[in-house]
């Protein structure tokens, strides 16, 4: 399942993003666009369809000890 990111700016200045992994992400990411457009915003949109992992292996087994998303730009349809 991809995540999406939406970095959100005003000129120069970062605001901040919103981030959506849910089954209808993108759906939601749209909509998060359209509205934040038309208030005049800036925007960018991340993908992220991978990820990194730090891995540990025990005499229990591999276990996950931390992820992060790898993001990519992606055009911004809205």
């Amino acid at each position: 399942m991809n995540r999406y990111r939406l970095v959100v700016r005003r000129g120069a200045r970062l605001l901040g993003h919103f981030d959506s992994a849910a089954p209808w992400a993108q759906e939601a990411v749209q909509e998060m666009a359209q509205c934040l457009a038309n208030a005049g915003y800036d925007l960018e949109l991340l993908i992220a369809d991978s990820e990194r992992r730090l891995l540990d292996s025990g005499p229990d087994g591999i276990r996950i000890l931390s992820s992060e998303p790898i993001f990519k730009a992606k055009t911004l349809h809205g």
